[in-house]
């Protein structure tokens, strides 16, 4: 059998727990004989998703959207049966309890429930049928989210960690090209790096509203990616305003009389970075971490120096302003990469098992 790669293994793997979910909630249909039995595995392989948390979230919306659909479409077929006018009417006031409600994303399936109730003919009670429809669904969702734990579970907060630990290596890798344009005026192509990081912070973001999904189960660690996220966006603005503050830089000689200090500060940071990544991506946080602050300080006392000295008279002002933007930037990214690791060695999650 051919090796399969982590991509095509977790997809594999996927497929393989939606169909146990599908037939799982066929047969638990069938056993409580409901009449539509066939609603309960669609349930299931709609919400079924690639981690716990996102699963828990459709399994909210859908239960909550058929249970607005389901009362509101239950109340209009018993009150005026089947017609045009009312079944326009409870889409209507469906959508808008949804709304009420706010659970705004359950709306779309509070109006299809409406439809399937009042535009398919069924014998008995409105009511029934209703409650009926609510059952089959609800079996369909508590399948899902059994298999979902139990049959390989796949975390969103794990996915979480590792999406925030490559929004930080795109960073670091930003940052080191950001640097090599300034120093060497270097012709970088910083697009796809940004892009690179635009997305991974895209996907974090919606990572992290499955996560509160599962936050039961782990809340000290919900809170701490909640505040790492946090961070790593402000780590992110500190590299995108280093950007900013260093174009135009061709052509630049003053920094020349600061190599070796900008050597520095550039290694330095970037250990920093390193640090952050291997530690947030193995979920330990016990190797010595880099002093940030020297390096900046020598680079600051020496360019006082040179001011004194009249080492920027002749220069002129756009350098001047690129050179401590630079110098400015480079202590406020500084000091947010000590504040993300002050985070996570203040909660004391030296194990990875506490993933």
């Amino acid at each position: 059998m051919w090796p399969l790669s982590p991509l095509r293994r977790a997809t594999l793997k996927q497929a393989i727990k939606t169909a146990i979910a599908g037939v799982a909630s066929l047969y638990a249909a069938k056993l409580f004989k409901l009449p539509e039995d066939y609603w309960a595995p669609i349930s299931a392989l709609i919400v079924m998703q690639s981690n716990v948390g996102a699963t828990l979230s459709a399994s909210w919306t859908r239960l909550a959207g058929t249970a607005v659909g389901a009362v509101v479409g239950g109340l209009f077929v018993a009150t005026w049966g089947l017609n045009v006018i009312a079944f326009g009417a409870a889409v209507v006031i469906s959508f808008c309890l949804c709304a009420i409600l706010r659970i705004a994303d359950s709306q779309r399936l509070a109006t299809v429930t409406v439809g399937v109730l009042m535009l398919i003919h069924r014998p008995g009670s409105a009511w029934v049928v209703a409650t009926h429809r609510f059952f089959e669904v609800s079996i369909g969702i508590l399948v899902a989210m059994v298999i979902s734990f139990v049959v390989w579970p796949a975390r969103a907060r794990e996915t979480l960690r590792k999406g925030i630990a490559d929004a930080l290596s795109s960073a670091e890798a930003m940052y080191q090209a950001i640097s090599r344009r300034y120093r060497h005026s270097a012709s970088v192509d910083l697009a796809d790096i940004r892009a690179r990081m635009d997305t991974a912070v895209l996907k974090n973001h919606g990572l992290l509203q499955f996560a509160q999904y599962e936050r039961m189960a782990a809340p000290e660690h919900h809170e701490l990616l909640t505040l790492l996220m946090d961070h790593v966006d402000r780590i992110l603005e500190a590299v995108a305003a280093l950007e900013l503050a260093t174009r135009g830089a061709e052509g630049d000689a003053y920094l020349h009389n600061f190599e070796a200090e900008l050597e520095r500060v550039e290694t330095t940071i970037s250990i920093a970075f390193e640090w952050l990544v291997s530690s947030i991506a193995a979920w330990r946080f016990d190797r010595a971490w880099q002093d940030l602050a020297g390096p900046i300080t020598d680079l600051d006392e020496k360019a006082a120096a040179g001011r004194k000295a009249g080492a920027t008279r002749s220069l002129e002002l756009e350098e001047i302003l690129r050179f401590y933007s630079l110098l400015l930037g480079s202590r406020n990214l500084a000091n947010e990469l000590e504040m993300a690791h002050k985070v996570v060695i203040s909660r004391g999650l030296f194990d990875s098992a506490a993933v």
